[in-house]
Formats: C-alpha cells, sequence, structure tokens
C-alpha cells in the first residue's frame, strides 16, 4: 500500500469516527414526544448526516475499488439506511451501525496492509 492511500485512508476512517460522535449525538433530538418543528429538524439533521455518511462511503468504495481492494470496496458500494418520515432512535442506531461496519473493513484493510 503506497503513503498516499494509507493517508487517505486514515483520514477516512478519523471522518467516520467523527460521524459516528455526530449519529451518536442525534439521538437527543429523537424523542417521541417532539412534534412539528422539533420533530422536522430532528429528521433534517438525520437526513444531512446520512447524506454525508452516503459521499463517505462512495468516495470510499471508488478509491478502494481503483486501488485493488475490490472485496472492501463492495461493501461500501451499499446505501446507508435512511430514516423514516417519523424517524425514531432505531433509525440513528441503524445509521451508527452501518457506519461502524465500514470502520471495521477500514481497520482490516489497513492492518492486512501492515498498519
Amino acid at each position: 500500500m503506497s503513503p498516499e492511500l494509507r493517508a487517505w485512508l486514515e483520514r477516512e476512517r478519523a471522518w467516520g469516527g467523527l460521524a459516528l460522535r455526530a449519529i451518536a449525538r442525534r439521538g437527543g433530538d429523537l424523542h417521541a414526544e417532539n412534534r412539528g418543528l422539533e420533530r422536522f429538524g430532528a429528521r433534517m439533521a438525520l437526513v444531512e448526516l446520512t447524506g454525508s455518511v452516503a459521499k463517505w462511503a462512495h468516495g470510499l468504495h471508488d478509491g478502494l475499488g481503483s486501488s485493488g481492494h475490490a472485496q472492501a470496496a463492495a461493501a461500501f458500494a451499499v446505501a446507508p439506511p435512511f430514516a423514516a418520515t417519523d424517524p425514531t432512535r432505531d433509525d440513528r442506531d441503524h445509521l451508527g451501525e452501518y457506519v461502524e461496519a465500514r470502520l471495521e473493513i477500514l481497520r482490516d484493510v489497513l492492518a492486512e496492509a501492515g498498519e
């Protein structure tokens, strides 16, 4: 693995960690008793996070695929789960699980290359 590829994967892994923390913070916004604009705002924040995660995954899919890591790239081809119209903490948890699973793949790719 080239030093440039390693550095890029490390940056992407760090971004994934930041995304996980942001996803975890969204849980407080998803109370069942929230209504109206509060509920809409919470959903839009989760949708925005999901879009960022999708962009991250797409970039990793392309980068891993073009660098000879087709199997790892395939996991990033799957789109992240999108929140329901009336999002709950389950929606947030599914997005977090998606990111965690892909972070594990990044750790494996880096470990195979002698991290």
